[in-house]
């Protein structure tokens, strides 16, 4: 991809982060797995007037991510990571933090103007990655993370000033740029409750123990549930890769194990010669191949971003794909910090929870249709609440209803992520909301103040209906009032009170 083929929503993405960065030192910018975030990096860093840092969270993403901003930008990156040393003079920097941590003192505090954190909720608040931001104090910085949940970004809001841009999973297979996603709940009576945890993670001999007696099992369900798709299976360790490859030829499966040490497995499945290829996380970053449609997770983690890799190996389109199928294996725990689908796109533990109740309760569950049952149970949890509690002025609009009477259920059920967005409203804020005809006294969070506003906004560059207009449109019946325009509603309204009420 040339910089000039990039995409409707990572032009949004670089226009709000170039944009914020005027007003801003300490940006978040939230994009999925899928959305491009190494071509969002590139871009930004090309365009950059001056030396910029790229800090990866893991070795081998280091030349990976170098590599890749060369194919996009024609300039050559530094690479900082073990023997690998870049040089003063290198425009482009990629490092791991905990590399360029152990030599900060070769480079100047004033070197980067622009820092780029990658999994940012992971890599921002660590020991290493306060010396380097410090150290590098003066540089515009922004974290990229791909998780949707807003307890992880809340810790992260004693440095990240604001959440420039949003691009979700949702809404990348919404406009068509990644594939629907398929849950299928399986049982496989796999007990975890004895694995240990290793380095924030389950480990991963432990887990090849609890997994081997049931490969065979395994292997039966992806030909009773997979049967003619191309499948992508993570299992933990080589060992327990090759293992899951024999268990799958005795059910008469094509399947190869590729490592390190021999991809040409690799390269047959993709000409087709398999139907399933099976890896111990080799393939969990760095590799897409469109066509595959299945991913089998056999190895259960508690990291988010290395769970979205490995279903990110399927979510890319293709010609004749229809959807992707994400075998969900129902494993024995009670630890809460398995990763599930539902943390794909859920944005908090309590949406988590009702969505993987609606995911696991048999058959095929479409992951985005799941969602918008769940949206709309919290859209009427929230209106029994309002009607059951609201203590509205006369003649003013609650903003819960606002919300919800737009589907802005976020907005709606609101909570604060950064530190700024816990303080009071504004009285600039306050005194636009209350000429809106808003109750002010209910907006508690200047976050919340700001999402309003935004909705405000947009409805009134569109020439719609105002907050008092739309409350009025809904009591009186209109049959479409979100889209009403401001003559529009104006009109209803007059004909249903006549011309001297004031709305």
């Amino acid at each position: 991809m040339s910089r000039f083929d990039l995409r409707p929503y990572q032009q949004e993405f670089l226009a709000a982060v170039r944009r914020d960065f005027r007003e801003h030192d300490h940006l978040l910018g939230v994009a999925a797995t899928g959305s491009g975030k190494t071509i969002l990096a590139s871009e930004l860093m090309r365009g950059w007037n001056g030396n910029c840092l790229f800090l990866a969270d893991a070795q081998e993403l280091v030349h990976q991510n170098a590599d890749k901003f060369f194919r996009y930008a024609g300039e050559f990156a530094g690479v900082e990571m073990a023997d690998s040393k870049a040089l003063l003079g290198d425009r482009v920097v990629v490092a791991t933090t905990q590399s360029i941590c152990r030599r900060l003192d070769k480079w100047p505090r004033d070197y980067f103007g622009l820092v780029i954190v990658d999994e940012a909720h992971r890599n921002t608040l660590g020991a290493m990655a306060a010396q380097v931001l410090l150290h590098f104090e003066s540089a515009k910085v922004l974290g990229v993370t791909a998780t949707p949940f807003r307890s992880d970004r809340r810790q992260l809001g004693s440095f990240y000033e604001k959440i420039s841009v949003e691009i979700g999973l949702a809404r990348l297979i919404k406009e068509g740029w990644l594939s629907r996603i398929l849950i299928k709940s399986v049982p496989l009576p796999v007990d975890l409750s004895q694995v240990r945890t290793t380095a924030g993670d389950y480990n991963e001999g432990d887990l090849g123990e609890a997994i081997v007696p049931h490969l065979r099992q395994a292997a039966r369900l992806i030909a009773e549930h997979a049967h003619g798709r191309r499948t992508v299976a993570f299992l933990p360790l080589i060992a327990t890769s090759q293992a899951f490859v024999q268990a799958c030829h005795e059910e008469g499966i094509r399947a190869v194990h590729v490592d390190g040490n021999d991809r040409e497995g690799l390269r047959a499945y993709e000409r087709g010669e398999f139907d399933l290829v099976s890896n111990a996380s080799l393939l969990s970053t760095g590799w897409d191949h469109p066509p595959t449609d299945c991913v089998f997770i056999l190895r259960p983690t508690k990291s988010l971003s290395l769970f979205q890799q490995m279903v990110g190996r399927g979510t890319r389109i293709a010609e004749g794909k229809e959807n992707l199928l994400l075998l969900d294996p129902l494993f024995l725990t009670d630890d809460h910090s398995l990763i599930k689908p539902a943390r794909l796109i859920a944005r908090s533990q309590s949406n988590a929870a009702d969505l993987s109740e609606r995911l696991s309760g048999g058959g095929e569950v479409d992951l985005l249709e799941a969602e918008e049952s769940v949206v709309q149970d919290r859209e009427s949890k929230l209106a029994e609440k309002l009607r059951l509690t609201a203590k509205r002025k006369a003649r003013t609009v609650d903003a819960i209803e606002f919300c919800l009477s737009l589907h802005a259920v976020d907005a709606a059920d609101y909570e604060p992520e950064l530190s700024w967005e816990c303080k009071p409203p504004s009285d600039r804020q306050l005194e636009a909301l209350a000429r809106a005809g808003f109750d002010t006294d209910s907006i508690v969070y200047r976050g919340h103040a700001s999402k309003i506003l935004d909705l405000l906004f947009t409805r009134r560059d569109m020439k719609l209906a105002t907050p008092k207009q739309l409350a009025w449109l809904r009591k009186t019946g209109h049959p479409s009032p979100e889209t009403a325009t401001f003559d529009e509603a104006s009109e209803w309204l007059s004909d249903c009170f006549g011309e001297g009420r004031a709305v």
